[in-house]
């Protein structure tokens, strides 16, 4: 187990978007300690075929990753420069993203995006995981398969607490969430499901 973090302006949206409109699938805390991977410092550039693309973000985009995982984001189509610090972990050779309410406001809270509200019930130290990996300078990210899942907890198959009426969260020590990461790899979006996976190509030397 160790660090993990990646950064991407369009992830950062899609998921204000799950978490407001499709539902939201929380963890009650982070599974494992958080650190910094160093595997994602540089300048990330989305992919024009990525499935990211039907967000609202132009080709001249793109998100810088420090030294400490701080992520700034660059949107040619807004003033400021949105900024939130990634953390992550790593289970069993699977690296992890993991978001709270403090990041998602620091990546929206900034004028143009309101932060998500907390909601109702749900502990203050939760987060949203992302999935990804680094393939020859390629970053895939695959996302919590809130459909899927939320179906699953319907029908008995998945436990997790029902906050509200489109938020659950996977409550339990962080040993007892590292397990359900263990035993359900299907709780993510395949990598392979190219309609899915958001992808970003490493910048050469800083520059596009």
């Amino acid at each position: 187990m160790r660090f993990a973090r990646p950064s991407s302006s369009r992830v950062a949206f899609v998921l204000l978007v799950a978490c407001t409109l499709g539902g939201c699938v929380m963890f009650e805390q982070p599974p494992a300690p958080l650190a910094c991977d160093p595997a994602l410092v540089g300048r990330w550039i989305p992919l024009p075929d990525s499935p990211q693309d039907r967000v609202p973000l132009g080709k001249d985009d793109y998100a810088d990753v420090d030294a400490t995982c701080r992520v700034r984001l660059h949107d040619e189509a807004r003033t400021d420069a949105p900024q939130f610090t990634a953390l992550g972990f790593e289970l069993d050779g699977q690296r992890y993203l993991a978001l709270g309410y403090r990041e998602l406001e620091g990546l929206f809270g900034t004028g143009k995006a309101a932060a998500p509200p907390i909601p109702k019930g749900m502990p203050p130290g939760a987060v949203t995981l992302l999935k990804y990996r680094i393939r020859n300078d390629t970053l895939q990210i695959a996302m919590l398969d809130t459909v899927d899942i939320m179906q699953r907890v319907q029908q008995g198959s998945l436990k997790a607490r029902e906050a509200d009426a489109s938020t659950y969260v996977f409550e339990g020590r962080p040993e007892q969430l590292r397990a359900l990461l263990q035993s359900e790899p299907a709780l993510f979006d395949a990598f392979n499901g190219r309609d899915k996976t958001l992808r970003m190509r490493r910048a050469k030397d800083g520059k596009r």
